[in-house]
């Protein structure tokens, strides 16, 4: 049996499954919860669950032991993007039969992402994990979509709009080369962004979106050149749009449907300095 320590997640959830490819994974939140939350609200990380693989045996192939660990890698990933925080593994425990003493590169490190809201995706955490993580793992590979995650999370941790756009840029490229493939064909930066959206029936990304890419791309700024003249709060709503446009993409991928959007250009604008823009 392996079982980690889960950090930052938080949930109503006591327990909940996730089916994977070896047995599934038991998630079980910890008995002292309401504490732990009340430290990563300080802004620690904590870890608010364990979650268990009894189906991990000290025989098991070592391939297998890496498919189901890299099934755990990507829940976690799913998790975060709900949640918009970065649950991740933080080692083994103590009943844990096999113990890391390190965690390899593969693994978010924990950091404390506080502050966004949280994707409503109208269902529990067992209920959409349920299906079984074979479901989800095809799309997992076909759109990059743990690089891509990666990226999301690693802008959570933004200190200014700049560093936040500049990540939404670099999860933009990754759905392009995503189109690419699928398309068997070159194309724009821009083009990829249209074909992904029609790809999934999402609604364009807007012409602003390319301008303000390529003024913080090429002048270092969120307007300069191409989106010219524009103020704080004209940037923050490109932003805004942009974070719902990715999270219409990696819902469709996903499979659920959010109730509603969750990036508000105006929190964005006052959560956030606009160092370029002063």
């Amino acid at each position: 049996m392996i079982e980690f320590w889960i950090a930052d997640l938080m949930s109503e959830e006591t327990v909940f499954s996730v089916p994977c490819s070896l047995g599934a994974w038991e998630f079980q939140r910890r008995a002292d919860y309401v504490a732990l939350v009340e430290k990563m609200e300080e802004g620690q990380c904590a870890p608010t669950y364990y979650a268990s693989n009894e189906a991990i045996i000290r025989n098991t192939p070592d391939d297998d032991v890496s498919k189901a660990i890299s099934d755990m890698i990507d829940t976690c990933l799913i998790l975060s993007f709900i949640n918009a925080c970065c649950v991740t593994v933080r080692g083994t425990t103590g009943q844990s039969d096999a113990q890391f003493i390190q965690l390899g590169d593969q693994f978010i490190r924990p950091r404390a992402i506080r502050g966004f809201r949280k994707l409503d995706i109208q269902q529990s955490f067992a209920n959409f994990f349920a299906r079984g993580f074979s479901s989800i793992s095809q799309h997992f590979d076909a759109r990059r979509v743990r690089l891509f995650l990666s990226h999301w999370i690693s802008g959570l941790t933004c200190f200014s709009m700049e560093d936040l756009f500049l990540s939404i840029g670099v999860q933009m490229d990754i759905v392009k080369q995503c189109e690419i493939v699928a398309c068997d064909r070159s194309l724009t930066y821009y083009d990829g962004m249209v074909s992904a959206s029609t790809r999934y029936g999402i609604a364009p990304i807007s012409d602003d979106y390319k301008k303000m890419r390529n003024d913080i791309v090429h002048y270092g700024s969120l307007s300069s050149r191409n989106f010219a003249n524009k103020n704080k709060e004209e940037c923050s709503v490109v932003i805004a749009d942009s974070l719902n446009w990715i999270d219409k993409y990696v819902s469709s991928i996903l499979g659920i449907t959010p109730k509603e959007t969750r990036w508000r250009a105006k929190e964005i604008e006052n959560s956030l300095p606009a160092l370029s823009i002063i």
